[in-house]
């Protein structure tokens, strides 16, 4: 047995009876408590082990307490659990959290070895469905009817509101996807029944700028905009509430579209916040053309007729990306351009300084002054070193053999990731060169609908000695980016799960000769604050002024430091989520630094793709012309992403499409997985060292989904779905293990 005790041998009578005794004394007849300690520092892998002993391990190491754990270290690594509808953690049985963690853990492991897999078709119980919460259905609806009549799937269908163009689209949860269409609705729409839950209707044409999930309320807040004329633009903010229970299951009372605030802005809006619903707290980026800087407009109380509208003198670089955190009663301003990334603070208490309150319903908000941020942060990325080499595609047949070893019980112990592969000792042929290296021609994967194929190319990742020295592979120009991701942990969590934060850019640059545009994709980890050394250095207003002189906000206004701001140097804190920042946890300064820089290492898919694009309409150039606005049907969520991609097929790997055609232009759905964050400090370093590329798998697809009618993508990596939209008004639900 694990863990057995054994006695020095004894020729007394006592002695052997002590002896006996203490041979007797195994894991088994520890202590609960003492076992709880030691399931602590196990993986679900080994959990699992424990179960294979004898009844009293299992009985202890399948509790509330150890699976709450397990789920606490996927939560850590941002994995999110695959619950039902609007439901908690707190509101699973023990038999639910430890199904959850399981298929979770099952998810991360596969998704970081091989492709994702079309789950395997089974009857429904119930209309429950054993692998995905996506494919449940109604019992007496008109889909479970529809599953009777044409049997199990391993993927699901359902419709678009009818007569209506899909505009926007994205799950809510696993019940229920939230719709805007190109006429201004916003629909609700029950993925189990396949029916129309709730619609807004505007009247008008109106676009969706963002959403907001909050879980614990099982509310959704999103936006609605319009051009009313000229720069002045006007918002709506919505909520939709629902009734559901704890159990995951839909209410019989349909969701509820309310009205909550409305607001103007003149200028150009880049984007739009929902900081913290809770607070009732807004804010927006706006072009300040005049002197080409980002505005701060923001909402303190989005119940008050009250703004604030700074200009933050920040410059807006054409190849930076933007997007807006709320850290410790901070706005953040984070920033990230080709080679390094920027959060610029803007404490609540002196933006509440310069609130005004609008003059009337139809008045537009005026910048009131320059505002330079109390304090700037920067850290610059590092980058993996790709050198040439003539490596061939990978065996499909070895591939394939390896694909079978994740079926084993699922692990939760992080597997050395070397180039993007697991487990592998060698570099892997997954990447491209730049300037910085001779570009060899890019290869011609063959067009499959195999999960398990993978792409290949002709470069390969040296593991440097310091990243930090190498060259930005993708400089801007020519490269630069065609769209970016910022995503937060969305889904619900623990109050102790640090704030992570997950960045995917989507890098084009186009062919002059060709006319062709090609990309790659570039993905990072990020916390806030991004450099914790500065942020909790005692005398932190000198180390600010040096961070802001260096970068491109240093002309902004020059009172910048903290203490001219009114804000006073304050020791390490504690966040809301009750985790000291900082050194202050007892972590040394060196060893935070060491994750706040491992945390910039880039990883790529770096062999350049073609992917496709659809085009939403067309917008007005700085000179007046009208060009058509391209969007990349690509989507993310946290560490992975997926997209419809070109392929550089022969006639014989053209697809057919679902209406007898051939498709002249054959696509396919492409995946990668990146390493998960990890709070373990050498295993971050470790896995920066090691490279930088993701593998990429080609995802199998239903013979009736047609990809070049494609429209929408999502991904719920919690789900393990992806979900398209088409021309047609169908909605594919596509789920993988």
């Amino acid at each position: 047995m694990l863990g057995l005790f054994s006695a020095p041998p004894s020729t007394s009578r006592t002695s052997t009876s002590t002896s006996e005794t203490e041979a007797m004394v195994g894991l088994s007849t520890l202590p609960y408590d003492l076992l709880l300690n030691i399931a602590s520092c196990l993986d679900v892998h080994d959990v699992h082990s424990l179960h294979l002993t004898c009844r009293s391990l299992f009985e202890a190491s399948t509790t509330r307490t150890v699976y709450r754990k397990l789920a606490n270290d996927l939560l850590r690594r941002c994995r999110a659990l695959p619950l039902k509808g609007f439901q908690r953690l707190s509101d699973l049985t023990t038999e639910q959290l430890i199904r959850a963690v399981n298929k979770a853990t099952h998810y991360e492991k596969a998704w970081r070895e091989r492709a994702p897999r079309p789950i395997t078709p089974e009857p429904y119980i119930n209309g429950i469905n054993a692998h995905s919460n996506y494919l449940d259905v109604s019992p007496k609806g008109k889909l479970a009817a529809k599953v009777q009549r044409e049997g199990y799937r391993w993927y699901k269908i359902v419709s678009a509101p009818p007569g209506e163009e899909v505009d926007w689209l994205s799950p809510i949860t696993s019940s229920y996807t939230l719709c805007a269409t190109k006429s201004g609705k916003v629909v609700c729409w029950d993925v189990q029944s396949d029916t129309c839950l709730a619609e807004w209707n505007p009247g008008a044409r109106w676009e969706l700028w963002k959403c907001r999930v909050e879980f614990e309320e099982r509310t959704v807040f999103f936006t609605m905009a319009k051009v009313l004329a000229g720069s002045v633009m006007e918002f709506v903010l919505m909520r939709l509430t629902f009734s559901d229970g704890p159990s995951g299951e839909s209410s019989f009372h349909p969701p509820i579209f309310s009205h909550v605030t409305e607001f103007r802005t003149t200028g150009v809006v880049m984007n739009v916040f929902l900081l913290d619903p809770t607070e009732r707290l807004l804010s927006a980026f706006i072009w300040v053309s005049t002197s080409n800087t980002i505005g701060l407009y923001a909402l303190p109380d989005w119940q008050k007729k009250e703004y604030v509208f700074i200009d933050t003198g920040i410059e807006c670089v054409m190849s930076s990306n933007w997007s807006c955190i709320l850290y410790q009663q901070h706005i953040v301003i984070h920033c990230e351009e080709s080679d390094a990334a920027y959060q610029h603070f803007y404490p609540l208490a002196l933006l509440r300084k310069y609130t005004t309150t609008l003059a009337g319903e139809d008045a537009t908000p005026v910048i009131s002054r320059r505002l330079a941020p109390s304090r700037t942060l920067t850290k610059k990325f590092s980058f993996p070193l790709f050198i040439e080499t003539d490596s061939e595609p990978d065996d499909m047949d070895g591939q394939n053999e390896d694909d079978d070893a994740v079926d084993d019980l699922p692990s939760g112990s992080s597997i050395p990731i070397i180039n993007g592969n697991a487990g592998s000792s060698t570099p892997a042929a997954a990447g491209t060169a730049s300037n910085h290296t001779a570009t060899p021609a890019p290869t011609s994967p063959s067009l499959s609908t195999s999960s398990s194929s993978s792409s290949s190319s002709s470069v390969a990742i040296a593991p440097p000695a310091s990243a930090a020295d190498n060259p930005n592979p993708y400089p801007f120009p020519p490269w630069y980016p065609e769209s970016a991701h910022f995503v937060r942990q969305w889904w619900p969590s623990l109050p102790n799960i640090p704030r992570v934060s997950c960045t995917v850019v989507l890098l084009a640059a186009h062919d002059q000769v060709t006319h062709r545009t090609r990309f790659v994709l570039a993905q990072h980890y990020f916390r806030v604050p991004l450099d914790h050394a500065k942020w909790d250095a005692p005398d932190w207003d000198v180390l600010s002024s040096a961070a802001s002189s260096s970068s491109s906000s240093s002309s902004a206004d020059a009172g910048g430091s903290a203490r001219a701001n009114g804000e006073t140097p304050q020791a390490p804190r504690e966040d809301k989520d009750g985790a000291m920042n900082g050194y202050a946890n007892g972590r040394s300064r060196a060893l935070e630094q060491a994750q706040d820089d491992a945390l910039m290492h880039m990883w790529y898919v770096s062999t350049p793709f073609e992917v496709v694009r659809v085009f939403d309409g067309l917008e007005e150039e700085e000179d007046g012309a009208m060009t058509e606005r391209p969007r990349p049907l690509v989507a993310v969520d946290f560490g992975h992403a997926v997209w419809i991609e070109y392929t550089d097929g022969d006639e014989e790997q053209r697809r057919s499409r679902p209406d007898g055609g051939v498709d002249s232009d054959p696509k396919w759905l492409r995946f990668v997985t990146f390493p998960p964050f990890s709070e373990d400090y050498e295993a971050e370093v470790g896995r920066a060292a090691g490279g930088g590329d993701g593998e990429v798998r080609t995802l199998e697809t239903p013979d009736d989904l047609d990809l070049g009618s494609v429209e929408t993508i999502n991904i719920d990596q919690s789900q393990g779905a992806i979900i398209l939209s088409d021309k047609s008004g169908k909605i594919f639900i596509l789920c993988y293990e």
